[in-house]
């Protein structure tokens, strides 16, 4: 069985949550983050929910391609 190190979160609606190693605030956009005791009592409190991390954009073509 593999266990997921890192999982992508953002923090719960409403809800305003510090890093675990730095203190600062949880970016809105979210951020990935180590499963550690902090970031699973953060989980299973509602502080924190599981979510995509975005997706990549495509690059813009050079001027003059199609």
């Amino acid at each position: 069985m593999t266990t997921e190190t890192r999982k992508f979160y953002k923090a719960g609606e409403g809800r305003t949550v510090r890093r675990e190693s730095d203190g600062e605030p949880w970016p809105e956009a979210g951020d990935f983050a180590e499963n550690t005791i902090f970031t699973r009592r953060l989980v299973a409190d509602g502080d924190l929910v599981e979510a995509d991390p975005p997706r990549a954009s495509k690059p813009a073509p050079p001027a003059g391609e199609k």
